[in-house]
Formats: structure tokens, C-alpha cells, sequence
């Protein structure tokens, strides 16, 4: 653990991919924060037990034991798998002593000089800052999830501010994140936070210069097709509860649109950027038929107003 009392900036883990993705996340931080005032959380479960051998390796670290995360979701569904981990997030966020609290997740590698940039960035005066995501994976499968999930945080990107951040790469001041608490006691989720802080006057702020590389290695596209779903159903179950029942019924008539959107937007970034394109024409078929599966998931959420997967 830090040597000291104050710490200035708390990294929390967010494991989804398993112990070689935290070893290699843990790797580059390793070097950012020797013999300095930062602290780093690595929440996990039974999922990922193996986790807890990595503590001898990074001694420095806080490997944190959940044995009794519990879903409301079916147990085999990857609704269950996402909401553990934001339980897990959420018991970190408790735990964290920094004046800054970042969150990361074990499948982005943070570049070298990911620590000053956040600290760097937080001597502004906006409460949640968050940076670019780059990929760093092979094959059309991969290239295509990147493109769907943070095709939009792909550099180049501009500083200012913005309507969304990635749970990948964001940062908060810790008073910002305490005058939320209520909203995370339970369980961390971006969208259900930014949406408090902003409705408090805050303000999502994004910088280029923190950047993470993603590389989620060898992807199973049928198990690609069911994140999909249960992601982009659960993305709109949160947004459904603050609703209008006027909007509500809006982003039904609205929801089979889309997945035109959706690929108009990346295919207009892409050209725009002028990096990746021929990347992004490769995977288009498979872009498609994931962001059509992510829409279906989306249009039940706002029909019947509650996820899919949710147990009664």
C-alpha cells in the first residue's frame, strides 16, 4: 500500500477479463506509481479467484476478496457478469483514499504516463474527466466490438466538453463522486452517475492526452452476440427509469433506426480521422450485426422498461 496518509489519486481495476489481462494492466501502472502517492484497487470474485496470486507479485497493491457478489440477473447471463462487477467497483469506490479516484479495466493497458495525465488534467476545475481509447487487438471480430463499444473515443478526439465518458478511462474528484453516493453505494454504473452529477451542475469533460490501448484477445463471436444484447439492454434499462413516458415511447417508435446511426456516425469518424478505415470496412458485417443485436436489446428495455435478464 501507499506509504503515506494522503493520496493523491486511487486506480480501481475493474476485472472482466481474467488474471493475464490484470497482470499486464498491472504491469504498466507498476511503473507509474512506484514510490508515489497512488494507490491501486483490484476488487474480484470466485469468478476470477486466481486474481488473489498476483498479490506477492505487486506487494504495493490492494487485491480485494468478494466471495458473495450476488445479481439480480440469471446467474449465466452476461447481465449477471456486468452488474458483479459493478458491485465490486462500488466497494472499491468505498474503500479508495484518493483525491482522485480513476477507474480502468484490466483489458486496456494505460499508457506510460497515464497517472500524471489524470493528476495533470484534475488541476482543472471540471468534476469527471476522461480520455481516448485505442486498440491495440487483431482480427475483424475485435476490430468491430472496438469500433461499436469506443469507436468514438478513438483518437484523434478534441478536448471539451461532452455528453458521455467510457467506465474504461474516467477519473473523479473524489467531493464530485461523494455528492453521488447514494447513486453508487450499491453498484457503479457510469451512465446512472454522470447523469446525477450532471443533473448537479457538473460537467463530463474529455482529454485526449489520457489514453488507454484495449486488447481483449481472442473473442467468441457468439458469446460477442449475447454481450450485445444484455449490454445495450441493460445501457437502456438505466436510462428508461428517468424517462418521460413521451421520450419512452419516442426511443421505441426511434430504436430500429439505430443501427443506421450507429454505423453512419464510426463510418463518418473513421473518414474524418483518416486512420483505420480500411480496419473499419472489414469488420462492417460483423459491426452491423452486433449493433443490430445491441438495438434489439435496447428497443425491449424501453418497451417493457426493465432489463431483459432482471429476476422478478
Amino acid at each position: 500500500m501507499v506509504p503515506t496518509d494522503r493520496v493523491s489519486l486511487s486506480v480501481v481495476l475493474r476485472v472482466v477479463g481474467g488474471k493475464p489481462f490484470v497482470r499486464r494492466c498491472l504491469k504498466s501502472l507498476a511503473d507509474q506509481v512506484s514510490n508515489r502517492p497512488i494507490e491501486v484497487i483490484i476488487p474480484y470474485d470466485a469468478r476470477f479467484e486466481d486474481i488473489g496470486g498476483l498479490a506477492s507479485e505487486f506487494p504495493r497493491f490492494l487485491f480485494l476478496y468478494m466471495p458473495k457478489t450476488q445479481a439480480s440477473f440469471s446467474v449465466s447471463s452476461p447481465a449477471a457478469a456486468h452488474e458483479c462487477c459493478d458491485q465490486k467497483t462500488s466497494v472499491a469506490l468505498a474503500v479508495a483514499r484518493g483525491e482522485v479516484v480513476a477507474l480502468i479495466e484490466d483489458n486496456a493497458v494505460p499508457a506510460h504516463d497515464w497517472c500524471d495525465q489524470i493528476l495533470q488534467a484534475h488541476k482543472l476545475p471540471y468534476e469527471v474527466i476522461g480520455g481516448a481509447v485505442e486498440h491495440t487487438g487483431r482480427g475483424a471480430l475485435n476490430w468491430a466490438v472496438y469500433f461499436l463499444d469506443f469507436g468514438r473515443y478513438q483518437l484523434p478526439v478534441s478536448e471539451g466538453r461532452v455528453a458521455y465518458l467510457t467506465d474504461v478511462n474516467v477519473s473523479y474528484k473524489r467531493n464530485a463522486l461523494e455528492s453521488v453516493n447514494a447513486v453508487w453505494a450499491q453498484k457503479y454504473n457510469e451512465v446512472a452517475i454522470h447523469g446525477a452529477l450532471r443533473k448537479q451542475g457538473a460537467v463530463l469533460w474529455r482529454r485526449p492526452q489520457i489514453v488507454v490501448y484495449q486488447d481483449r484477445g481472442l473473442l467468441s463471436f457468439s458469446r460477442q452476440l449475447s454481450e450485445r444484447f444484455a449490454w445495450g439492454n441493460l445501457f437502456a434499462a438505466v436510462r428508461v427509469r428517468e424517462m418521460t413516458m413521451t421520450r419512452r415511447f419516442l426511443y421505441v417508435v426511434l430504436s430500429p433506426v439505430i443501427p443506421l446511426v450507429l454505423t453512419a456516425r464510426m463510418a463518418q469518424k473513421v473518414l474524418a480521422s483518416g486512420r483505420n478505415r480500411l480496419r473499419f470496412v472489414v469488420s462492417l458485417p460483423i459491426f452491423l450485426s452486433l449493433g443490430l443485436v445491441w438495438c434489439v436489446g435496447e428497443f425491449l428495455a424501453y418497451l417493457s422498461g426493465r432489463a431483459y435478464f432482471q429476476q422478478s
